[in-house]
């Protein structure tokens, strides 16, 4: 199951998309990597993270994060996905958190979402 098929499924519970920036700390590992192996065609391959949030009220909010994995042969296994609903107060702390997964598949994911009575598709 691909990214943007989810994408578009999660759409349907009423989430929203954002997507992470490449960190300067992955990029400044990689160069230390290619320096010391002192490999010149060595590839950059970042780790995307992605994020999908649905509001539930003014301060609390079911999140979805995935990041994608890659075998430590650099063979890309796709993303995993930890789903989750967090309520902020006047922090960047949570207040309180309830996890409802780590590390599922798309398709776990989509499995999960469905016993949530609550969360209905909506209709486009």
């Amino acid at each position: 199951m691909n990214q943007e098929y989810l994408k578009e499924e999660l759409k349907k519970y009423g989430f929203f998309y954002l997507e992470g920036q490449i960190t300067e700390r992955q990029a400044r590992q990689f160069l230390t990597v290619k320096k010391l192996t002192q490999r010149e065609n060595l590839v950059f391959i970042p780790k995307k993270e992605v994020c999908f949030e649905r509001m539930l009220s003014k301060y609390t909010s079911l999140y979805i994060e995935g990041l994608e994995r890659y075998s430590d042969s650099g063979v890309y296994l796709g993303y995993t996905y930890d789903f989750y609903k967090a309520t902020y107060l006047f922090n960047s702390q949570p207040r309180r958190l309830k996890i409802y997964g780590t590390q599922l598949s798309a398709r776990e994911l989509l499995y999960q979402l469905k016993g949530f009575s609550f969360l209905r598709i909506e209709k486009e």
